[in-house]
């Protein structure tokens, strides 16, 4: 993980703002409150509140459609200027308000879940005739039923070769691989004492 200093943040109307609170926003891919969810209770804990307001969004509960590729969102802008209007467009202002973003999914078919690559994919509308994003810091978290090299490795590459392109800073991931059922994950102590870390980890490159 790498630490930067304290920067002023410039949000989408393209004023700047200068806080010691640093806001999180956490994108839940999975469809139902399960393992995924535990894990990212766990990482949260550790990034503690103090100085920190996390927003939560599970997004298989909001209506987001594919991108359609209709190229309308390529133009010179100060915001995403996507031509659908779901709450993707909600999505897009707090992703760009934010100076974390946390996604989290378990891995399906050697991916993130169909529900986050369609706000994933919608990103297109945040990188094209300016680049809303740059600056930013994104993290991921992930449970695989596998082991590392069973699709969460596919998760992170993608995710880390889009923050390259984006010039967002990738702070890391955390992997919960061969993730046991919910009832044993609970019991774990190993498992949730590693999140917390991870949590605290993304807490030291937030607020130094």
């Amino acid at each position: 993980m790498r630490l930067t200093g304290e920067r002023p943040r410039i949000i989408s109307e393209g004023k700047f703002m200068s806080r010691e609170e640093r806001r999180v926003l956490v994108l839940e891919g999975s469809p139902r409150i399960g393992n995924t969810s535990l894990v990212t209770d766990w990482v949260l804990a550790g990034l503690g509140q103090k100085g920190i307001e996390v927003t939560r969004i599970r997004v298989a509960e909001r209506l987001i459609g594919g991108c359609q590729e209709c190229l309308g969102c390529t133009g010179t802008k100060r915001q995403a200027q996507c031509q659908q209007d779901d709450d993707m467009l909600e999505i897009y202002d707090l992703m760009v308000d934010s100076d974390l973003v946390i996604f989290t999914s378990p891995v399906f078919c050697w991916g993130v879940t169909s529900q986050l690559k369609a706000v994933v994919d919608r990103c297109f509308a945040l990188l094209h005739g300016e680049n809303l994003l740059k600056g930013t810091k994104w993290a991921v978290v992930v449970t695989a039923g596998g082991d590392h090299f069973d699709g969460a490795d596919l998760i992170v590459q993608m995710f880390s070769r889009l923050a390259h392109f984006a010039k967002v800073e990738f702070l890391g991931q955390h992997v919960v691989a061969n993730c046991p059922d919910r009832p044993a994950l609970k019991r774990n102590r190993q498992i949730q004492a590693a999140a917390r870390a991870f949590g605290r980890e993304l807490r030291r490159a937030l607020l130094g």
